[in-house]
């Protein structure tokens, strides 16, 4: 009888010593940045054009927050984010970067979605909203105006005309060969 007490007392010891390293190690999983998003994250720096773009269009209508991208008589570049695409999530990673820098807020974000709410949380989780922006319900707007299906893709306007759409991964060189004269014809 004795016996079994102590056998018990023991196995509720070890127990609740399990349940707290586990405890403890999905706090420690919590603070660890997410996967793709390290600074340490190899990124092919190809950036190539998407075939299925329409260039030269002028959309019919822009979204509210974008209104001012016709008005620009310079370059203007939107990136085409999703909220579905882990690439995507590791370029508003760079973004956010760029930002906190104080640098990069010279582009505007698109956020494709199936779900509203998951739009805002992204903007929210990567600090976007510092950003010209807008939800993009199902991605209906891009494929719309542009035929743009693909993210991350970047939107680059001449005097509101779309120009070239470009598929990438990292923001740095994107932004070296929209700076390309040869980048964005």
């Amino acid at each position: 009888m004795v016996l079994d007490i102590v056998f018990g007392a023991v196995l509720l010891a070890v127990v609740a010593a399990l349940v707290l390293l586990f405890a403890m190690l999905g706090e420690l999983a919590s603070r660890l940045p997410e996967q793709g998003s390290s600074a340490q994250t190899v990124r092919s720096r190809e950036v190539r054009p998407l075939e299925e773009a329409r260039l030269g269009v002028e959309p019919g209508t822009w979204p509210t927050p974008l209104a001012g991208i016709s008005d620009t008589a310079g370059q203007s570049v939107v990136l085409v984010l999703s909220t579905a695409c882990s690439t995507c999530g590791d370029v508003a990673g760079q973004l956010a970067a760029e930002l906190d820098a104080g640098v990069g807020d010279d582009m505007a974000v698109v956020v494709s979605t199936a779900d509203p709410q998951r739009a805002e949380e992204f903007l929210d989780k990567y600090g976007l909203r510092r950003l010209r922006h807008h939800v993009d319900d199902k991605g209906d707007w891009v494929s719309r105006e542009f035929g743009v299906r693909m993210s991350p893709t970047a939107l680059v306007f001449q005097a509101g005309r779309l120009q070239s759409a470009l598929v990438f991964q990292d923001v740095d060189a994107l932004r070296e060969t929209v700076a390309e004269p040869k980048g964005v014809a």
